[in-house]
Parts: C-alpha cells; sequence; structure tokens
C-alpha cells in the first residue's frame, strides 16, 4: 500500500497542548498482556514527545527508516540524522523500537539494480549490494532496535491487475534475484544482529491464499534454519470490513504453533465501510461509536491470543496524519485514536476500559 505519503506533518501546536492534558495511558492499561504502540514521525518526538511517552511503550518509524529515507544518496552512502534521533529519544524514555523496513518494493532504491550503463545488475551484484545494505543499516541500530520488519508486501495471490508469480509480486528483488531474496534478507539481518526479533510484514492477512503463502514462508525458513521470530499483520480495516476478526484470530493462532510471535503492525480503523469507496463525509457519533467497538473487537481477540500477540501498533497518532486522507484520493477520514486536535477519541476510551478489565 502507498503508506510514503504517510509522514504528513501534525499539528505540533496541537500535539504540544493535547500532551499537557494527560489522559490514562494505553501502555499502562494494556501491561502485562502486551505492548502498545504507534507509528511515528520525526517531528512528533523532536517538537512534542510528551503524549508519546505517556502512551505507548513501542514506536515505529513510518518513513525514517525505509530506504528511500537512509539510502537515497547511492550505494554505501547513508543518512541516520533523522532516525537515530527518533530510536535514541524512545530509548532514552523507554520506549522499544521496531524497524520499518529493510526490503520493500516501494521504497526499494535505484542503486541497488543499477548495472552503471543504463541496465540491471547481475544477480550476485545485487546480492551483494543487499547483504552489505542490511549489514549497515541492521548494525547501525544493534542493540537499539529489538525488532525488524526483514521483508514486506511480498505476496499478492489475492490481487488481480498486480504483476505476480504464482502469488508472488513481480518486485525487482524477485525478478533479478527469485523467491530467495526473502530468505537471504532474512540470513542478513540475523548475521548483522543476532539478537533482533526478525518479521515478515504484510496487509490482508486475513486472506487465505495469502495465510498460506506466509505459513510456507515460515516453513521454509525453518527448514533451511534462517531465523523468522515473527509476522506482522498490517490492519488497516474499515468499520465493516472484514465483518469479524475470527478468520485472524485462527491464523494467528497457526502462525503461533510454528513458534513465532505476531505483531499487529499498521492498525487503523476507516470510518468508510470499504476503504476504497467513500461513505462519510463526517465523524459522527454513530460511526465513532461503531469504530470503537471496531477497535474493542480487535484488541479484545489480541488479548485472548495473548501468548502469541505480543505487540500492536496504530499506524499514526492523530486522525489529522493519516495516510488514509491522501490515499486512495484526498478525502475525509478519522481512523486513529486521537482527533485532529490530539483529544482522545470514544475508541481510545473504550480501550483504556477494556485494558484495565482484562485479566493478566
Amino acid at each position: 500500500m502507498k503508506r510514503w505519503l504517510a509522514a504528513i506533518p501534525l499539528c505540533l501546536g496541537a500535539f504540544s497542548a493535547a500532551a499537557q492534558t494527560q489522559p490514562e495511558s494505553l501502555a499502562q492499561a494494556w501491561q502485562g498482556i502486551f505492548k502498545v504502540g504507534a507509528a511515528i514521525s520525526p517531528g512528533q518526538v523532536m517538537y512534542g514527545g510528551t503524549l508519546i511517552e505517556q502512551q505507548f511503550n513501542i514506536i515505529v518509524a513510518e518513513n525514517a527508516m525505509k530506504a528511500g529515507s537512509l539510502a537515497r544518496a547511492g550505494e554505501g552512502q547513508y543518512d541516520f540524522t533523522t532516525a537515530d534521533a527518533m530510536v535514541d529519544w524512545a530509548l532514552a524514555h523507554k520506549v522499544a523500537v521496531r524497524g520499518h523496513t529493510l526490503v520493500w518494493h516501494n521504497q526499494s532504491v535505484d542503486w541497488m539494480f543499477d548495472d552503471g550503463h543504463g541496465g540491471t545488475a547481475k544477480r550476485e551484484v545485487v546480492v551483494a549490494r543487499l547483504r552489505k545494505y542490511i549489514h549497515d543499516v541492521v548494525g547501525h541500530f544493534r542493540g537499539r532496535v529489538f525488532a525488524w520488519d526483514v521483508v514486506n508486501e511480498a505476496f499478492v495471490p489475492d490481487e488481480p491487475g498486480t504483476e505476480q508469480v504464482k502469488g508472488w509480486r513481480s518486485s525487482a528483488f524477485y525478478q533479478v534475484i527469485g523467491p530467495e531474496f526473502i530468505a537471504l534478507a532474512f540470513q542478513f539481518a540475523h548475521e548483522a544482529d543476532p539478537q533482533a526479533l526478525l518479521f515478515y510484514n504484510d496487509y490482508s492477512t486475513e486472506h487465505p491464499a495469502k495465510h498460506q503463502m506466509i505459513l510456507a514462508l515460515i516453513r521454509d525458513l525453518q527448514a533451511k534454519g534462517i531465523p523468522i521470530h515473527g509476522i506482522g499483520h498490517q490492519s488497516h480495516y474499515t468499520i465493516a470490513q472484514p465483518a469479524d476478526f475470527k478468520v485472524l484470530e485462527q491464523h494467528i493462532v497457526d502462525i503461533g504453533k510454528l513458534g513465532l510471535t505476531n505483531h499487529i503492525t499498521e492498525l487503523d480503523i476507516s470510518l468508510h465501510r470499504d476503504i476504497k469507496v467513500s461513505s462519510a463525509d463526517d465523524a459522527t457519533p454513530e460511526l465513532l461509536a461503531l469504530q470503537a467497538q471496531r477497535y474493542s473487537d480487535l484488541f479484545a481477540m489480541c488479548a485472548r491470543q495473548r501468548d502469541k500477540v505480543s505487540a500492536v501498533l496504530t499506524w499514526g497518532i492523530s486522525d489529522a496524519g493519516s495516510w488514509l486522507r491522501q490515499w486512495p484520493q484526498a478525502r475525509f477520514d478519522a481512523p486513529l485514536l486521537f482527533d485532529d486536535d490530539m483529544e482522545p477519541k470514544p475508541a481510545f476510551d473504550a480501550l483504556i476500559k477494556l485494558g484495565k478489565a482484562s485479566p493478566r
């Protein structure tokens, strides 16, 4: 999904002002069950991190740790300034950091595939570049980033019209390296930081065909002795889709049986019934109540599977910065737990109440 548009600046004044109101803490409400967090942008920690520190015990960078942000200038040329500032802030405030993402078709860098003559580099050259990139980036954050989305969105079996090969996205990584690019990426990440947890991350993981491909990937890596520790479920949902979370829950159980944990990595719940079709132009009390129930249903499911779910993160903090206001079209939406003014919404209140009432 086109999440590179997600780094929309917040109204920093509103962010800082809301932080002073100090609502109850999501992290505290769910302490002992799983970590709760959000994707954040650099400005949110540089100019108003108080609310993040109070609400969350895990964060992920929306864009600052992707290849397009770290290594656009060229092979071996990195700009870690922004990512370092975010990671250092988080660790100073005892907030865990997920790394997102090492290999993603939408933010791959051209130099990785360029042969220098207007063509595509040979497979062995691209593999060597991929190894160096992953070693350099994961090595740079070694001991500071506890988990990485190693590969993002490699499977598209349920997407007619998307270029694919037997359900594999026909990305540049696939075209040049073949399906082995995933195993290589996990191998390189483990070499760079043997203590980091390594995840495969994708959207629509509740879809049966994609789930089967994910299970096959896990078994393949395990058979090869290549570590994989978890699956990230992006969880971009709406007030109507999916109808319930029973299928996702069974898939989480299936993954747990293979010895992996699960993270809900990019959660938001659109007020439109279909993510691609506009059906709301205001956050009415009725829609917000339905949204609150959907958030509660998902968190309740994760709580039931607490031995298999270790973190839940929303994709952003406030509605003002949500990627859903930019894609698939510029339109109204209010999919997150805080409104445009950083005030908590009914969904936030419902999750506080549910977390506090959940047995430990």
